[in-house]
């Protein structure tokens, strides 16, 4: 909790090193730590990130990581080549929050 006092939001793996822990028994503490109340996860790009409750974590967040990960969530529903209509059908049955995203992004053009 500390670390996270100190430093802002970290990685899984960064609490693993720093206390010289397996990244699995840090995950398990991390856990131990969220189910009580007292820090969240998110992803940043391909990684997990701890932070503690009500810390904001968007300091640490780029712009692209965001994007990359959207990217992921929505090419799990869509090909690349369809149209953004085709791509909204589908997406407004399987994942209507990301279909929200992408018409809002698509009429930023």
């Amino acid at each position: 909790m500390e670390l996270l006092r100190r430093e802002g939001p970290v990685t899984v793996y960064r609490i693993a090193k720093e206390f010289g822990l397996t990244y699995g028994k840090a995950q398990w503490h991390v856990g131990k730590l969220q189910r009580r109340g007292f820090v969240y996860t998110v992803r940043v790009g391909s990684k997990r990130c701890v932070a503690l409750s009500g810390a904001d974590v968007l300091q640490k967040v780029t712009v692209k990581d965001v994007l990359e990960e959207l990217m992921r969530a929505i090419s799990t529903h869509v090909e690349p080549e369809m149209t953004v209509q085709e791509a909204l059908e589908r997406l407004e049955a399987k994942a209507p929050s990301l279909a929200e995203a992408l018409r809002l992004i698509a009429q930023l053009r």
